[in-house]
């Protein structure tokens, strides 16, 4: 079982120092990785292209078109939870526009233990999208293998008339002798002998 990582990373999009400092004393020592990442809006591109973080928040005192298209984009790796504190004002358009993208918006002042308990959430739910997402890759390199295994086996069996099972032990015993993956002399089968 893929375990979970003690920390979660934490991105503040913000413009103000104060918000940044307040964010740095409020969040959970035990929760979120011991450095707060903070960059202004116009950074932020840039950050977000360099590193994927498990929470992404972006203050309300970005101003809220650029706030909108930043956390639009932040969530399009589907791995990050995304969260744009939004004044009263713009909370319903911003709200509504949060829902056709796939992040979370909360109306700016915010309740501290509403934020933490988002906060806290989010993390979770990041993670073990990771974890998701890291099984799904493992899966498919395992079936990429068996693929190639597969053709190269059918390719001894047309040009060496093995049986299935001899080519089948023809690449494991390779595999095994020249300590590589079955996938690796798959391959070379490949190369060799498909035309």
């Amino acid at each position: 079982m893929v375990q979970t990582r003690p920390y979660a990373s934490l991105l503040l999009i913000t413009e103000s120092r104060d918000t940044a400092a307040h964010f740095a004393a409020f969040l959970p020592a035990d929760r979120f990785a011991p450095e707060l990442n903070v960059c202004s809006a116009l950074e932020a591109p840039y950050v977000l292209g360099e590193a994927v973080y498990d929470v992404v928040v972006i203050d309300d005192c970005v101003p809220v078109d650029d706030g909108a298209r930043l956390a639009s984009c932040a969530a399009e790796n589907g791995l990050t939870g995304v969260l744009l504190l939004a004044e009263k004002d713009r909370f319903d358009a911003v709200a509504a526009f949060a829902d056709e993208h796939g992040f979370m918006t909360l109306q700016s002042p915010v309740d501290p233990s509403l934020l933490k308990q988002s906060l806290g959430m989010m993390a979770t739910v990041s993670q073990r999208m990771h974890q998701l997402a890291t099984r799904a890759e493992d899966l498919q390199a395992k079936m990429d293998e068996m693929r190639l295994v597969s053709r190269a086996k059918l390719l001894l069996i047309q040009r060496f008339k093995m049986t299935e099972k001899q080519a089948h032990r023809f690449i494991e015993k390779n595999a095994m002798d020249r300590c590589v993956t079955r996938r690796t002399i798959a391959e070379k089968i490949i190369r060799t002998y498909d035309i």
